[in-house]
């Protein structure tokens, strides 16, 4: 795409028009004076001089400048519900605090609709000045985008955690800016742990365990275990965890039909049609069903803690992912995009982008929606010490950052993504083999990828 470059140069002309007073009067001539006669008692008054003309007064300066325009920014988001809300609440923090800036906010929906959107904005050259996007770094070869990596200090590289960086890479270049990054966590109810005669403290650390407290959960009405909508997540969490790979060290293939993306693939289905601890393809209930009493465990973002939590008429319980040969956390969530337009707007542009991702906010979006804090420098922030002391569960999703990873970002991820769902949808329903289905998927993507 050829890079489009917009310059507007505006000028100004300024014109200053001077009065002058107008001539002051010359003053009226005395008429002639009159001698007394003789007879006259008083001496004639003498005639008065005239009075100086008053002098006009002085113009009087401007005491200040006009304020100057502020800068408006378009902002497009893709967080609805709660999140939305807390969203707005922030951008508009933002500019209720400083003068200079003036954001604007329009929600476009999910995470795909916006990469959809944005897509077409390019052709249309209707593209935002700023956009909170999942998967953001694919717009990296666009020509549209000003990368992070080219405004970024030493300061924020620095205190940033690594694997939020690399998450918001292309190659070795930091193309977005992290922002509301989550990891897919294990919820599970310890009431029904408790009932079940497990202990409601010892969560399952591994595939085998996780599988045995499913059974353990399992009884008429009631299921072990299920994940949320987004299973191509948690399945990549399970190939990596069983020391499979998403992408070629080349970039230039998935190789999730591995066999330990099979093995991983195959434990998922035999969940559902072997052991029956999971119901087929039923991941739109699971939330639901979790926060009714009706599910054991569940595996769902960490950024829904806080609905959960709300939720629950039980104690509920967070721990990291089960793991296999390894233990993995792929971030997940948005971060933030800024595109090209005028010098004015970039850098008003990443002034917000800043505020947005400073210490206190990051702090305000884990306390509100569970997204992880994003900075090393919060460590001992107030505020989050007293969350975590008042919510124990807090700790634990701090806690699975250390586990934390990216899957390599690349252009087909959104369309491998729907693929990896696919294949979930086949096993479960006994469509296909894992082999079979993981096979379908990797040929789709692979031939877009070979594709000039």
């Amino acid at each position: 795409m050829k890079k489009l470059v917009l310059l507007s140069l505006v000028a100004l002309g300024v014109i200053a028009l001077a009065c002058a007073p107008a001539p002051t009067p010359a003053p009226t001539a005395a008429p002639p004076t009159v001698a007394p006669k003789p007879t006259d008692a008083v001496a004639a008054k003498p005639t008065d001089a005239p009075k100086p003309a008053t002098a006009p007064a002085p113009t009087t300066a401007p005491t200040s400048a006009p304020p100057a325009a502020k800068v408006k920014l378009t902002l497009w988001y893709a967080l609805s519900g709660n999140p939305g809300k807390v969203f707005e609440a922030l951008v508009k923090k933002f500019n209720d605090t400083q003068s200079n800036i003036q954001v604007d906010v329009i929600f476009q929906g999910s995470y795909a609709d916006i990469a959809q959107k944005l897509t077409a904005a390019m052709t249309a050259k209707t593209l935002p000045d700023v956009a909170q996007m999942g998967g953001a770094p694919t717009m990296a070869d666009s020509g549209v985008i000003v990368p992070i990596g080219d405004l970024v200090g030493k300061a924020d590289l620095d205190d940033i955690y690594p694997g939020f960086w690399d998450y918001n890479k292309m190659g070795n270049k930091i193309i977005s800016m992290p922002f509301n990054h989550s990891v897919p966590v294990l919820y599970y109810n310890k009431d029904l742990f408790a009932a079940a005669g497990l202990d409601p403290n010892k969560p399952p650390t591994n595939w085998d365990e996780l599988l045995k407290t499913a059974q353990a959960l399992t009884k008429p009405g009631q299921w072990g275990f299920n994940t949320h909508t987004d299973t191509h997540w948690y399945l990549s969490a399970m190939i990596m965890q069983n020391g499979g790979k998403i992408l070629s060290d080349d970039g230039k293939k998935v190789v999730y039909n591995s066999a330990e993306g099979i093995e991983a693939l195959q434990f998922w289905g035999d969940l559902v049609t072997k052991h029956k601890v999971m119901p087929p393809n039923q991941h739109a209930q699971a939330g639901a069903d979790f926060v009714a009493g009706k599910l054991g465990m569940i595996m769902r973002s960490s950024a829904s803690l806080g609905a959960i939590t709300t939720e629950a008429k039980f104690k509920v319980g967070v721990a990291p992912l089960p793991c296999k040969k390894t233990c993995s956390e792929p971030l997940g969530g948005a971060s933030i995009l800024i595109f090209k337009s005028t010098p004015e707007k970039q850098k008003a542009a990443w002034e917000f982008t800043q505020w947005m991702t400073n210490g206190e906010n990051t702090v305000d979006l884990f306390i509100q929606l569970g997204y992880l804090p994003l900075r090393k420098s919060v460590a001992d922030n107030t505020a989050l010490k007293a969350y975590i002391q008042k919510s124990p569960n807090a700790q634990a999703l701090v806690d699975a950052t250390k586990y934390a990873s990216a899957i390599p970002l690349f252009n087909e991820l959104g369309n491998s993504d729907e693929q990896l769902r696919k294949a979930v949808e086949k096993i479960e329903l006994g469509t296909a083999s894992a082999k079979d289905a993981l096979d379908a998927a990797a040929t789709v993507i692979n031939k877009n990828l070979a594709a000039p």
